[in-house]
């Protein structure tokens, strides 16, 4: 089963949730910290907060930022040893990698030039960078 490549309803993302709030609770209890003051230094409830420790309750991507701030972590901190706890998730880590290369036939940002056109651009003064886009946009091709 290690070539099974799996989707993100295949892989269950309740068990997403549940490793995110297992970080979050392990990092509140080390610094003694209860839910009560979790939940008043994030603008939630307790209960709110015993749902996004249990994972039941998603949490969103603003709020999770709020929460690493007031636990003085990284957001990355609740991802950290993800793809060993959370089965399948390796995998689909890199179905989604290979499918969005193959999505993606050309992509000017990674081009060389592209980088060294940017480089330029920022070295001009403000008039020059002005005339440019004008020039450009005038082009309208």
């Amino acid at each position: 089963m290690a070539n099974k490549k799996y989707t993100m309803k295949e892989m269950d993302a309740g068990l997403l949730d549940a490793y995110i709030g297992k970080r979050l609770k392990l990092r509140r209890i080390m610094l003694r910290m209860s839910q009560d003051e979790l939940a008043s230094m994030v603008g939630v409830t307790f209960q709110q907060v015993q749902k996004y420790e249990s994972g039941n309750t998603k949490l969103s991507a603003s709020r999770l930022l709020i929460i690493a701030r007031v636990l003085q972590v990284d957001v990355s901190y609740f991802f950290d040893g993800l793809e060993k706890e959370v089965p399948g998730f390796k995998d689909f880590e890199d179905h989604v990698g290979y499918v969005a290369e193959e999505m993606i036939e050309f992509d000017p940002l990674r081009e060389t030039e592209t980088l060294e056109l940017v480089n330029i651009y920022w070295k001009l003064s403000s008039e020059k960078r002005q005339n440019i886009l004008t020039f450009i946009s005038a082009m309208n091709i």
